[in-house]
C-alpha cells in the first residue's frame, strides 16, 4: 500500500474523500492551522513564525516518510517542500490564487504532478511556467454529487449568490445589474449568501441596494445552515465574479437543479452554457428576459439538460487517488 502524506491547512474540499483515501493508501494528514494572509500585528507576526518553525519540524520526516507528498493547495507548504526535497515525490494542487501569490517561489523542477480543477487553471499555470516538465491534469471532486437533489421545477423567480461578499465576487456590481432588469421583471429577486468579511464593501453594497430601491427585492442573507434548501428555492445561481478556479457555488446550484447565469471569467464556460455567459450589464438583462420568456417545460429541460451536462463533464475527469497512486514505486 502506498504511503501517502497529506498537507493542508484547508481541507474543505477534500474531507469528504478522506475516508475512501485511508483505506486505498496508508496516510497521514498534516492539517495545521492557517497562517494569516497578511501580517496586520504581533499576533499576526507570532503565528507566521509558529507556522515557520512547523514547516522545518513537521515536513521534513513525513517527506522521508511518504511515497507522494500531496499539498492540497500550492501555498507556503509546497514551496518549502520543493526547496527541500526528500524520498517522496511531490505533487499538488491548484485551485486559483496560488498562481499569483506562490508560483513564483515554488521549485517546481522538484514537483512531479499538478492537479488543476479547470481546464482554464491549466492552461494560465501552462503560460506562467512554461519549462515545467512533470505531469499536469485537471480533476474536479471538490463535491459529493449526490448530496445534491433536483426539485419540481416551478418558477420561484428569485436569483441566487452564493460566496463571500467581497469586491472579487462583484457583488455591487450584481446589484447594479439586477437594477437594469427590475421593471422588466417586477417578481424577480435576488438573494445573496454568504458571510461579508469586509464591512465597508458590504456596506457599499447595502448602499447600492438602497440607491437602486431594491430594498426587500434584493437579500444580504449571510450564512446559509440549509444549502440544498436555499439551492432550491432558486430559478438561477450566479456569479459575477472578477475571477474563480471553478465556483463552487455555481457547481452545487446546478447540480441542484438550478440553471446558471456568470460572468465570462476564465473557466466559467467549463460549467454554463453559452447562453448563459454575461459580460456587461446589458448581456446581463438579456439572458434574464430571454430565460423568463421560455415556457415552464423548456426551462425544466433546459435545467436538466445543464446538470446531466455537466455531471458527465466533472465525473469523467480522473481521480485524484489514481494519479497519486501512481506516483508510488
Amino acid at each position: 500500500m502506498a504511503q501517502l502524506a497529506l498537507v493542508s491547512d484547508n481541507l474543505h474540499f477534500l474531507q469528504h474523500l478522506l475516508p475512501t483515501w485511508e483505506q486505498q493508501f496508508d496516510l497521514r494528514v498534516l492539517n495545521p492551522p492557517k497562517p494569516p494572509p497578511r501580517i496586520r500585528g504581533p499576533r499576526d507576526l507570532l503565528a507566521g513564525l509558529r507556522n515557520r518553525r512547523l514547516r522545518s519540524r513537521e515536513l521534513p520526516p513525513l517527506a522521508e516518510w511518504a511515497d507522494v507528498v500531496f499539498c492540497e493547495w500550492a501555498t507556503h507548504y509546497l514551496e518549502w517542500l520543493s526547496h527541500h526535497p526528500g524520498r517522496a515525490k511531490l505533487a499538488t494542487r491548484m485551485h486559483r490564487y496560488e498562481l499569483e501569490r506562490h508560483a513564483d517561489r515554488v521549485n517546481w523542477d522538484n514537483v512531479a504532478l499538478v492537479l488543476f480543477v479547470s481546464d482554464a487553471m491549466e492552461r494560465a499555470f501552462r503560460a506562467a511556467v512554461p519549462d515545467y516538465g512533470g505531469q499536469t491534469a485537471v480533476v474536479y471532486e471538490n463535491i459529493d454529487f449526490a448530496k445534491f437533489s433536483t426539485r419540481d421545477r416551478g418558477a420561484t423567480q428569485r436569483l441566487g449568490m452564493l460566496g463571500q461578499v467581497i469586491p472579487r465576487k462583484g457583488v455591487r456590481e450584481a446589484v447594479e445589474f439586477f437594477a437594469t432588469v427590475a421593471d422588466e421583471l417586477p417578481a424577480l429577486s435576488l438573494s445573496i449568501a454568504g458571510k461579508a468579511p469586509d464591512a465597508r464593501y458590504r456596506r457599499e453594497v447595502e448602499q447600492a441596494i438602497a440607491a437602486a430601491g431594491l430594498d426587500g427585492r434584493v437579500t444580504l442573507e449571510g450564512f446559509v445552515p440549509d444549502l440544498q434548501a436555499w439551492y432550491h428555492s432558486l430559478d438561477l445561481i450566479v456569479s459575477n465574479s472578477q475571477a474563480e478556479g471553478l465556483q463552487t457555488s455555481l457547481v452545487e446550484g446546478v447540480a441542484s437543479g438550478c440553471c446558471a447565469l456568470s460572468r465570462d471569467w476564465a473557466g466559467a464556460e467549463e460549467v454554463v452554457p453559452p447562453e448563459g455567459l454575461f459580460s456587461s450589464a446589458t448581456e446581463f438583462r438579456q439572458r434574464l428576459v430571454e430565460h423568463y420568456a421560455l415556457d415552464a417545460e423548456e426551462r425544466t429541460r433546459q435545467a436538466t439538460g445543464e446538470r446531466e451536462a455537466l455531471l458527465e463533464r466533472l465525473t469523467a475527469r480522473p481521480r485524484m487517488a489514481e494519479l497519486l497512486a501512481s506516483l508510488a514505486p
